[in-house]
Parts: C-alpha cells; sequence; structure tokens
C-alpha cells in the first residue's frame, strides 16, 4: 500500500462513522451470554448437589432439542449453564484438595510455597478511619504449590491473598516465594481459597521459565529507564504500560480517582486494543493482508500478555481486547456484539469466579459501549457538521477526518462512563463529575505514553545503543504521562469533581434507571436511544439525508 491509499484509508473515517450507526446489532448470543453470566453468579454459592443437578438437567434438554432439530440459542444457553456448573466443581474439588482449606478453617499458621501471580499493591488506608501514621501494607496474590501445617506437608493448586508488610513491597509476578502466615478462610464466592497474614518478609527466587524471565526483565527495564523522569512522570508511565503502579505518588493516585482516569494505571482491553491496533495499522502500512494482520495482531496480544505478567486480569484483558478488534475488524452488518458475547460465555466457562468481579463487569460493560454505543454517538456528533458543508464548495477530507476523530474522542469516555458509572458507584462513594472532560483531556496522550513506553522497554536490554533509544523513548512518553497527571491533579482541584450520590445497591439500580430515562430521550440523543433498541432513527435519517441545495432557505 503506498502513502496515498494510507492517507486514503485514514480520511474515510468519517463515512464510515455514519455506516456503523446504521448498522443493526446482531443480538442472538446476548440471552446465552446473559444467563451464563447470571447462572455463574449463583453457582458459586449454591451446594454440589445442584450443581450436578442442573448440568445433567441442561445437558438433557439440550441434547432433546436438538433431537428435535430446535436447536437455537436456548439450546446454546443450557450448554453454557452446563458447562459453567460442571466448571465451578471442578474448581471447588481443586480449592478443597490438600491441607490448605482445612488449615485455614482453623486459622492455623502455615507455610506456603508457590508463584505469585500479581505485583505487590499497597493497601489503600482512609485517613479518617485510621489513627496515627500505620504502617505500609501490601498484597500479593499467591498460586501455591505446596502447604505445610500441623506436621503435615500436601500438595495445592488455589491462590491465595496474602497480606504482608516490609520486605513484600519487593514481591514481582513470577516470583516464587516461600511465606509463612495465619491462614483465614474466605467464602465461596472469593476468587482466593484462603488468605494469609503473613508474620515476616518471603523469602523469594527468580521466576522460572523463559517466557516468565523474559516478561520480567523487561519490566525491570522499564523501571530504570523512567527512573530519571519527574515523579508523576515516573510513576504513571509503567502503570500505563504494564500496569506496575508502585511508583505511582499516594496523592496522584487519589486525584486519578477523583477525575475517574484511574482505570489507566491497569492493564485493560483499551491497552490491548491499543497494542493490537498499531500491529493492524502497521501491517496495513506495508501491506499485508488482514488476514496476515490479524495474525500478527494475535501474537501481539499474546507477547504483550506475557509482559504484563500473565496474570489473570491481563488475560481478561487480552480476551476483551480481542473482542473490540475482532468487532471492529471483522464486523458485518453489527457483528462486534456476538464476538464480546462469545468472549464472555469463554471467559465464564474458563473461570466462573469472574462473574463476581467488579474489574470483570466493568471491562466487559466498556467493551460493549465502545461497540455498540459509541458508533452511534460518534455519528450523532459527526453528522451536523459532515453534512452541513456550504453547496458548491468542494470537499475537505481532511477537516472531516479531523471531525470524526473529535467526534469518536469524546463518545468512548462518554459511552464507557454512562454504562460503567453505577457500578464505579457501588466501588467508591460519589460520581466523579470530571470524568467525561478529564478523559476526554487525558485521552489523546494515552496512546503515545503506552506505545513509546512499551517501545522502551523492548528497546532498553539492546546494549547502550538500545539503553539510549529506550530513554529517549521514555522521555518523550513521559510528556505524555506528565499531561495525563496533569489533567488529574488540575481536576480535582475544581470544587464539585465527585458528586455526592447514596450507597448501596438500590442507588446503583437507581443511578442505571437515570441513565436509561436520559439516553431514551426524545431530543438531543435520538441516536444513542436508537442504538439501545437495535434499530436506526428513521426521522433523524430523513431530516440529515437531505441534500444541501434542497434544504428550505432560511
Amino acid at each position: 500500500m503506498n502513502r496515498g491509499g494510507v492517507v486514503s484509508s485514514a480520511l474515510s473515517a468519517a463515512p464510515s462513522l455514519e455506516a456503523s450507526a446504521d448498522r443493526r446489532l446482531d443480538a442472538r448470543l446476548l440471552p446465552a451470554a446473559v444467563a451464563a453470566w447470571a447462572w455463574a453468579a449463583l453457582a458459586l454459592v449454591v451446594p454440589v448437589v445442584v450443581l450436578a443437578a442442573v448440568a445433567l438437567g441442561a445437558v438433557g434438554l439440550a441434547t432433546a432439542w436438538a433431537l428435535r432439530r430446535r436447536a437455537g440459542t436456548a439450546s446454546l444457553a443450557l450448554v453454557l449453564i452446563a458447562a459453567v456448573a460442571v466448571s465451578v466443581g471442578a474448581g471447588r474439588l481443586e480449592r478443597s484438595a490438600g491441607l490448605l482449606q482445612p488449615l485455614a478453617a482453623e486459622q492455623a499458621t502455615a507455610v506456603l510455597d508457590g508463584v505469585a501471580v500479581s505485583d505487590a499493591t499497597r493497601v489503600r488506608v482512609d485517613p479518617a478511619r485510621s489513627w496515627g501514621r500505620p504502617s505500609p501494607r501490601w498484597t500479593v496474590r499467591l498460586s501455591v504449590r505446596t502447604v505445610t501445617g500441623r506436621g503435615s506437608t500436601s500438595a495445592a493448586h488455589a491462590e491465595v491473598l496474602v497480606i504482608g508488610g516490609a520486605g513484600w513491597e519487593a514481591v514481582r509476578r513470577g516470583d516464587r516465594v516461600h511465606a509463612v502466615g495465619r491462614l483465614q478462610p474466605t467464602d465461596l464466592a472469593d476468587p482466593s481459597a484462603a488468605v494469609l497474614r503473613a508474620m515476616r518478609s518471603p523469602t523469594t527466587a527468580p521466576a522460572s521459565g523463559w517466557a516468565a524471565r523474559a516478561g520480567q526483565r523487561l519490566r525491570e527495564g522499564l523501571v530504570r529507564v523512567c527512573a530519571p523522569l519527574p515523579t508523576d512522570a515516573r510513576g504513571l508511565l509503567p502503570g500505563l504500560v504494564v500496569g506496575d503502579t508502585t511508583a505511582v505518588p499516594t496523592s496522584l493516585d487519589a486525584d486519578l480517582r477523583t477525575t475517574g482516569l484511574t482505570h489507566l494505571t491497569s492493564v485493560s482491553g483499551g491497552n490491548t486494543a491499543l497494542v493490537a491496533g498499531a500491529v493492524v495499522l502497521l501491517g496495513g502500512v506495508v501491506g499485508l493482508s488482514r488476514r496476515a494482520r490479524l495474525v500478527l495482531a494475535v501474537g501481539a496480544l499474546l507477547a504483550y500478555a506475557a509482559l504484563a505478567g500473565g496474570e489473570p486480569s491481563v488475560l481478561r484483558a487480552a480476551a476483551m481486547g480481542t473482542a473490540a478488534l475482532l468487532g471492529t475488524l471483522l464486523a458485518r452488518g453489527g457483528g462486534g456484539l456476538p464476538t464480546l458475547c462469545l468472549a464472555v460465555a469463554v471467559l465464564l466457562v474458563a473461570d466462573p469466579w469472574l462473574a463476581r468481579q467488579a474489574g470483570f463487569t466493568l471491562s466487559v460493560l466498556a467493551t460493549g459501549a465502545l461497540l455498540v454505543l459509541a458508533p452511534s454517538l460518534a455519528a450523532s456528533l459527526a453528522r451536523p457538521l459532515l453534512r452541513g458543508r456550504v453547496p458548491g464548495r468542494r470537499a475537505a477530507p481532511v477537516r472531516d477526518a479531523l471531525v470524526s476523530g473529535m467526534a469518536v474522542a469524546v463518545a468512548v469516555p462518554v459511552s464507557a462512563q454512562l454504562v460503567c458509572a453505577p457500578v464505579v458507584l457501588l466501588l467508591a462513594p460519589g460520581l466523579p463529575a470530571l470524568a467525561v472532560p478529564a478523559n476526554v483531556l487525558a485521552g489523546p496522550a494515552v496512546a503515545p505514553a503506552t506505545l513509546l513506553g512499551l517501545l522502551a522497554a523492548l528497546l532498553e536490554p539492546w546494549g547502550p545503543v538500545g539503553a539510549a533509544l529506550a530513554g529517549l523513548a521514555a522521555r518523550l512518553g513521559g510528556l505524555a504521562a506528565q499531561w495525563i497527571a496533569l489533567v488529574a491533579r488540575t481536576g480535582a482541584e475544581v470544587p464539585g469533581a465527585v458528586v455526592p450520590w447514596a450507597q448501596g445497591p438500590g442507588a446503583a439500580v437507581a443511578l442505571a434507571v437515570l441513565t436509561v430515562v436520559a439516553l431514551s430521550a426524545p431530543r438531543g440523543v435520538r441516536a444513542v436511544s436508537a442504538a439501545l433498541q437495535h434499530r436506526p432513527d428513521r426521522r433523524l435519517e430523513r431530516r440529515l439525508s437531505r441534500s444541501p441545495d434542497r434544504r428550505p432557505a432560511g
């Protein structure tokens, strides 16, 4: 593909907005995905006998319908329900094997050996609820291999949440960890089989396996090249690239939360879609076919997941990013939603404990907003400007591309905030009133910061020349990260940055109802309402489809 072809492809964004907004949504897989999600949330706490009965009953009904040639969405939902039941039962058997849960039930002292599946995360302390200056505490998720207690040792295959003090801040994903502490039980719906309150610092060893070692080396190299940067950029850039927030100042972390920007410092579907999108774009520049670009994008996603640590949240983000990528590249007639539903179903069967995790819910909602709501909203924002040309004047493709880009930049955070706000309300008090403008202002800096930081991590190990180039990339990425920090700190100082709102599930439901009512209002958001109702707005289409020279004067 020549340079003119690349430019023309970029400038074709304007008409593609209208095309994407007018596609009818394919929601055939949505009921099956919702049924699997609801059942997974319930299955985590029901007795094993109920799980077995539901699995057998669902398989029987699905088989009977298939024999009568009535297989469809209902049959798929039944198959997913049976698969989730089997997965929950297998997970419970795995967690209950060995000494881990009996020792946790007795709150006994135990010795655990395993592999860290997360970096150490500092426990945030509410100053209003603490006395003096408590010593810092850290949490690490540990995949336990052996457990020793009460004079016995057994194998284990479960995840334990470790809470420890000094020494635990140095634990990184992939490290082999030897820990001593007091076990505490968790409930059935908790993704961790037990909690260990560490009594002393851990004994660690470097990650085993070439992939884990390579990922850890690249992450450490990124931290090194970021060391000379200003304080905010030094902490924020690794967070944007690989989710490492250990160096983010406490005050900046609070400001990011106040302005609704904290999602930028965790590996999400946005990160993975950004990485894959960059690979697809570069593949288009060099003239690769669509299939070749998709293969390279999947490879880039796998490599990025290894770089980011390969923990469950990263793999979930990779799945959501893949859904967004396939939904936008392969969509035919609104095919992004089936891809998302398929990704949700696969993830829930693989790990039913995701059903009750807020991070998974937010990832799915944000990806759904990107695929379903954002195109229609962007088209409704850009359409008046794109259709409002003066008769007889030549088209301005560059202007149209800029208008479309600005519309997308506004529509994506608005859609995500509208859809995710009820869930966010359950996690933190109040509503971030500046979340949308803050995301719009910070959004243009996210891609440069992330991609330049990723480039710095990849270049750093390659000798003095690579380190010098990595330092340059880190400085450029640090400028973008510094802008994001400036937006967060400035926005947090604005009076009324957080709007008070009642807490609890009832308040979240009320907010969700108000959001639906607002989106369904007859004026101002017709395109958004049409997207939610799975149909184009015919009245708006008739009004906007008139050519400029036929519009009535005045």
